[in-house]
């Protein structure tokens, strides 16, 4: 165990200050996550954190306040980088790839978000994709209407996936991305009927 961690600790020693620094909120997420599977939340201490993480204190510290802050910072992570994901088939003609880069994106991150999940933290999960999406929005576009949708396919984007993965992620990537493209198609023609319905008025 020694001979590991030294190991470990040389290895840090060796990279640059900023992948270092990467390398240790790595340590302590993975660590954090480690011990929620293995109990509570609230009886996981700081000490309990750094010595699984293999990290100083001091190091702790200078990245995080507070357990919860890890939670929020990692989650925040997760979300720009699925974002970041669909927004490269936003422009699609079929929005089958759209949804299908949402799904095996998420898959990577199911085993985590599961954890997350069992322990209660399905707020936390929600507002941390609620605040991350709605910065991309540029100040000029900060309309009420258009940020009620955004809250609309945030939730439903969510809840298709804590369902999914809840469930144990029975069905395929593709089958997934098939039922978002059914249900983002639907609500798109009851919009249209809406609209031509209040037009008619």
């Amino acid at each position: 165990m020694a001979e590991k961690q030294y190991r470990k600790n040389k290895e840090i020693l060796r990279l640059s200050n900023e992948e270092s620094n990467r390398f240790t909120k790595e340590c302590i997420e993975t660590a954090l996550l480690e011990l929620m599977n293995e109990k509570e939340f609230k009886e996981i201490s700081i000490t309990d954190i750094v010595t699984r993480a293999g990290v100083s204190r001091s190091a702790y510290y200078r990245n995080y306040s507070s357990k919860k802050d890890i939670l929020n910072k990692y989650l925040n992570t997760i979300v720009e980088t699925i974002t970041d994901s669909l927004e490269s088939h936003r422009n699609d003609d079929n929005d089958f790839n759209f949804w299908l880069s949402l799904f095996t994106r998420a898959r990577t991150y199911a085993d985590k978000f599961l954890i997350l999940l069992k322990a209660g933290f399905d707020g936390i999960i929600l507002s941390s994709a609620n605040e991350t999406v709605l910065d991309r929005i540029p100040k000029e576009n900060d309309l009420a209407s258009e940020k009620y949708e955004i809250y609309f396919w945030i939730g439903a984007f969510y809840n298709l996936l804590r369902e999914w993965v809840l469930s144990g992620m029975k069905e395929s990537d593709e089958e997934m991305a098939a039922i978002g493209q059914r249900m983002s198609a639907n609500f798109s023609l009851q919009a249209h009927y809406h609209l031509n319905l209040d037009d008619s008025r």
